[in-house]
Parts: C-alpha cells; structure tokens; sequence
C-alpha cells in the first residue's frame, strides 16, 4: 500500500506540471516574456537580447540633426570673392580640381578646399653679398629681383615655398655670372648683365609657373685699397690725356709759328716789337 501511495504522488505531480505548463517550452517564453526588465532585456533560452535599437536610432536622428543645422554655417566660410589679380587652385578629396577665376567663388563644405594665389608682380631684394670677379678682385653686390605668378596650378602643385627658392636660385645666378665677368664690365655694361640675369632666372623659374620680368644690380662696393689703386689710376690716365692734347696743341701750332718766325724775319722792327711784347707777357705772369 505505500508503493501504491507514492505512485499515485508521482502522477499527480506529473499531471499538475502539465496542466500548469511548465514542461511545455511555448508556456517558459511567454512566462519569461511576461518577467522581463525594460533596461535589461529578456533572458530566452540562456542567451541574452540586448533591445538598443531605439536608442541607436535617437542617437543618429540627434547626430544628423546637429550636422543639417551646421550646414548653413559652413556654407558662409565656403564662400569667397576673388579679386581681379587672385586665382584660386580647388582640390577635392586632396585631387586638383579646377582653378576659379575672379568673381565669387563656392566649395563644397568637407569634402573641397582651394589656395589663393596672387598675380600681382613682387619684388625681393637681394641682400649684399661678398663676390669674386674673373680677375679675382672682391666686390660686394646687391641687386633685386621682379616676378610675377603667371600659371597658378603650376606654381602650387610644383612648387612649396616659391620666393625662397627665387631668391637662391637668384643669389647663385648672380655670383656665377659675376664670377664670370671683368671688374670693368660690371662698372660699365650693368645692363648687359642685368639682362643676362633675367634670361637665367626666367627659364629656370618657368616649370615653377613664375615670370621673371627684371633683374637689377643696384649697387657694386670695391673694398677700400681698390678704390685707392682705381682712384690713382684715374688720376693717371687724366695726366696722360692731358699730356697728349698738350703735344697735340703742340704739333698743330709748330706750323703757324714757323710762318710767324719768318715773317717777322723780314723786318727788324718787327721782331723788336713782338720781343717787348713778350716782356709785358712774363711781367704780367710775375706779378700775377
């Protein structure tokens, strides 16, 4: 009789298990679904799932929003007027794109950018520099240098940095050339130089999309003892001019004195005449 007992336990548990649904896996879902938690989540046949998608999605509608309200803002620093003497180079995601002229100028926000460039003639000055001429002598030169930006794509892909690298480029220029001239040519024939200067500069600077228009050497300093030895020297060679004219005034006069001698042969009074004359002529010296 106690085994009939326990049997009759066991099936009543059995039965009330099934008809309260806890061996059915439909009835442990909903249960499950009916015990969840809105900020953790519903825990499901021991995995968890995780409910984030609306916060994802207010987060990206709050995100988007605060990017379509700066898009206004942007598009005022995008904007530039270009003056006549301005071109501007456009990259788009790093690549060139295009250059804009004068006028009003627009690029896309984020995603362009451009540099301005001036085609406006420039001047630099080239600062004094110590130099040899061909026949070894130290001067000191300073010259100066005009350009202008003619080609604006060429000069801003190829090249960083433009004016400091005219300016070695035009301090070498000038040192090979003056090493290759004469003291002399330098003092006397600038222009010639000047235009030889200019000729170098320009074709070394075309790729750079530069345009050197002129180059000037405006002033050469000799070191003191050259300025003594030149300076002797000029005042030699105004002796020696002074000198010839003098022989020449010579020369020119001996054949009038030889007619005026023998005319005053011919008569005696005359030459007693042109002899006082000379007297009142070395008296008027003495006493001067």
């Amino acid at each position: 009789m106690p085994g009939n007992n326990r049997n009759s336990d066991a099936d009543v548990k059995v039965e009330m298990r099934r008809l309260t649904g806890r061996d059915d896996p439909n009835m442990e879902a909903i249960r499950a679904l009916a015990n969840a938690e809105p900020g953790r989540g519903l825990v499901y046949g021991g995995g968890c799932c995780t409910s984030c998608y609306g916060t994802f999605i207010a987060m990206f509608l709050w995100f988007f929003s605060i990017l379509v309200s700066l898009i206004p803002i942007t598009w005022i620093f995008q904007s530039k007027t270009l003056r006549n003497y301005e071109r501007a180079v456009v990259f788009r995601f790093g690549k060139f794109l295009c250059v804009k002229e004068e006028g009003l100028g627009y690029i896309w926000p984020f995603i362009d950018e451009w540099q301005v460039v001036d085609l406006r003639i420039q001047t630099m000055n080239l600062q004094r520099q110590e130099m040899l001429t061909k026949e070894s002598v130290t001067v000191y030169v300073n010259a100066v240098v005009l350009y202008h930006i003619n080609m604006a794509k060429a000069n801003v892909l190829t090249i960083n940095g433009a004016r400091a690298a005219t300016s070695q480029l035009a301090s070498t220029a000038i040192r090979a050339v003056i090493g290759c001239s004469e003291l002399d040519d330098l003092l006397s024939k600038r222009d010639t130089l000047n235009g030889k200067l200019q000729r170098i500069l320009d074709a070394e600077t075309d790729s750079w999309g530069l345009k050197v228009t002129r180059v000037e050497i405006k002033d050469v300093q000799l070191p003191q003892s050259m300025q003594r030895s030149m300076g002797a020297q000029a005042e030699s060679e105004r002796d020696r001019r002074a000198k010839v004219i003098a022989a020449e005034g010579e020369v020119q006069a001996a054949p009038l004195l030889l007619k005026a001698a023998q005319t005053l042969s011919q008569n005696v009074a005359s030459l007693q005449l042109r002899f006082l004359d000379t007297l009142r002529e070395v008296d008027n010296v003495m006493k001067s």
